[in-house]
């Protein structure tokens, strides 16, 4: 039994905590209401939960009336307590409530439902507590799409990507590679994916993998699936490592890359390079291939016997100054290395060593650059060469026999044309006319000039053959050897006249006799090859650095397609009607190879039956 001064001091003391507590409550900063009896009648709300309901006035009301906005579940919550007495809670319960401005605004509660009893340890209501988690669930909300946008952006992906923990085990793939194997997503999890890799690859790429990770760097590999469709599929795999924040390392991240079709490429190349490969091994020639940096791809089998070689040396350069003719050496690397530079088309004929029997054989080589890619990246060149010792040799049976026989008929041409200009004098001294008699001295005279012009050719021809044409150069003016000439080719042209520009008074350094020749073979080929017309005009122009002469006819007129062949040997165009033009074909073949020696140019503008225009240039003195 308490004594009356004790029973007053617990009294006291009651009222003090009870008044603590409730002075607790009210400072508490998250919502707290006493709830009386079943209907939850408000006896106590805390001014938190008063300033979420805009502080209307809720006490002595029921909690239907009192907050409509907290929906029948938080009431059933609070009914189903009373009843039971024990404790429960609600998590992220959504509550909507209309602002001063009238605009509802979202919060989430996770709240504490308690019983609490009176003295007699009844139960009389229901203390309700809760906790604002808006934030909690608006992240959580955030980040449920921010991973939904991340599993439609990877699923959208035409690459298959993938993670692994630290462990080497599956936790990610996106939807392409679950569509490329057919698998389901928790089937490719850990090493299930392992499954999907075409049997004779796994070991390769489990090697490729532990061996990066061992290390932790990149990954990367190829490898076959079998498809869902039955059909096998090329991937690349590229892995990077990844990290947790403290620097531990999580794992990686990757990706797989359909590359099948890059790989049916890759194999058709190299089909395409085997079938090059045996067809140029198989081939008599000599084939040869370089890069962009002058260095030797590939040589054929019919190289390496011919220079006994068995691996690729630096570059056709090396190879060629060990087997090439000390005489052809400096002519033949200056040609190659000049045409590499400029990227173009060259065609050489030289001597080389020949390992087996040590023999020098002439070679005809020619190279061809090699453009690749999309925008034509110059990739090297590309070559055959081809012994052509017996064509030089039948080539210089031909010259030989031309320059002896062209000498041969040389000294009795000489004596018919005396003879024939003894008869003249002879004539025109007895002065008696006989018309026929003089007109068939005159023609056998001209044919006779015609043919001792084709005389000077073929042995011109023989000269250049054997290197023995000279040129005995001298200065002079140009405009007297032009005026002399075209008096003389004038004297033999009944039915042209041949009409010459004015010519400045130009000294040039060259052999006179030799640049005479050049123009004769110009106008008697322009008188020859304009039969229907009676015009040939000559034209003189002065350049910086050299002089251009040019004869222009309007007769037959030359084919594009002919005119890079008219200076070849015994090349002659054709006519109308296929008809062709007498002669050997040899006269323009001597005049280019004339002016090329005196470092000058010959070139040729025509229109088929619009005459043609003939150029050759020299440099002038002070050049």
């Amino acid at each position: 039994m308490l004594t009356p001064t004790q029973e007053a001091d617990f009294s006291g003391n009651f009222y003090q905590t009870d008044s603590q507590l409730k002075s607790l409550f009210m400072q508490a900063q998250s919502l707290i209401a006493m709830l009386r009896w079943r209907d939850g009648v408000c006896e106590l709300v805390n001014p938190f939960l008063k300033n979420l309901c805009n502080n209307r006035d809720v006490l002595n009301k029921p909690m239907r009336q009192a907050w409509p906005e907290l929906g029948e579940g938080f009431y059933k919550q609070v009914e189903h307590v009373y009843d039971t007495c024990q404790v429960s809670r609600s998590y992220d319960h959504e509550v909507k409530i209309i602002q001063g401005d009238d605009q509802v605004k979202e919060y989430y509660f996770d709240f504490v439902f308690s019983p609490y009893c009176h003295h007699q340890a009844e139960i009389d209501g229901v203390m309700v507590m809760g906790y604002d988690v808006t934030e909690r669930v608006l992240a959580r909300r955030q980040l449920a799409e921010q991973q939904q946008l991340f599993k439609d952006i990877t699923d959208a992906a035409a690459t298959a990507l993938w993670t692994v923990d630290q462990r080497g085990n599956i936790t990610f793939v996106n939807q392409t590679w679950v569509d490329w194997t057919g698998h389901a997503y928790e089937d490719n999890m850990g090493r299930g994916w392992i499954d999907s890799v075409v049997a004779e690859d796994r070991e390769r790429v489990i090697g490729d993998y532990l061996r990066a990770t061992n290390f932790k760097k990149p990954f990367e590999s190829d490898f076959r699936v079998l498809r869902a469709d039955g059909k096998m599929q090329w991937v690349a795999v590229t892995g990077k490592p990844r990290y947790y924040a403290n620097g531990e390392f999580a794992g990686y991240v990757g990706s797989c890359m359909d590359i099948t079709e890059r790989k049916k490429t890759e194999q058709m190349l190299l089909d395409s390079e085997e079938r090059f490969r045996s067809i140029a091994d198989s081939a008599p020639v000599l084939i040869w291939m370089t890069g962009a940096d002058k260095r030797t791809t590939f040589l054929n089998n019919s190289w390496m016997q011919f220079a006994n070689v068995m691996q690729l040396l630096s570059d056709p350069g090396y190879l060629q100054s060990n087997l090439l003719h000390p005489e052809d050496k400096e002519c033949v690397l200056d040609t190659y290395n000049r045409a590499f530079n400029k990227q173009e088309e060259f065609y050489i004929e030289y001597r080389m060593l020949r390992v087996s029997d040590g023999a020098y054989r002439w070679i005809g080589m020619k190279g061809v650059p090699r453009f690749e890619g999309e925008h034509d990246y110059f990739a090297g060149y590309i070559g055959s060469g081809m012994d052509i010792t017996a064509m030089k040799e039948h080539e210089q049976v031909k010259n030989d026999f031309i320059g002896m026989a062209s000498h041969e008929l040389k000294t009795p041409i000489t004596s018919i044309k005396a003879y024939i200009q003894l008869l003249l004098t002879i004539y025109n001294k007895r002065g008696d006319y006989d018309e026929f008699l003089l007109k068939s001295l005159g023609t056998v005279d001209k044919q006779i000039n015609k043919l001792t012009r084709l005389i000077t050719d073929l042995l011109d021809v023989s000269k250049m053959e054997s290197g023995r044409l000279s040129l005995n150069s001298e200065e002079f003016l140009l405009s007297d050897l032009i005026k002399e000439t075209v008096d003389e080719v004038q004297h033999t042209a009944s039915h042209h006249d041949i009409v010459c520009s004015a010519i400045p008074p130009l000294a040039i350094y060259a052999d006179r006799d030799r640049i005479a020749q050049v123009l004769t073979n110009f106008l008697t080929n322009a008188i020859k090859y304009s039969p229907d017309s009676d015009r040939v005009d000559v034209h003189v122009s002065v350049g910086d650095t050299e002089v251009v002469i040019n004869v222009q006819d309007y007769g037959i007129g030359i084919k594009p397609e002919e005119q890079d062949k008219i200076f070849n040997r015994f090349y002659r165009v054709e006519g109308r009607n296929e008809q062709t033009f007498s002669g050997f074909g040899i006269g323009l073949y001597v005049a280019a190879e004339i002016i090329k020696r005196h470092n000058g140019r010959v070139w040729v503008v025509s229109e088929k039956d619009r005459g043609a225009a003939f150029y050759f240039s020299l440099p002038l003195l002070n050049a």
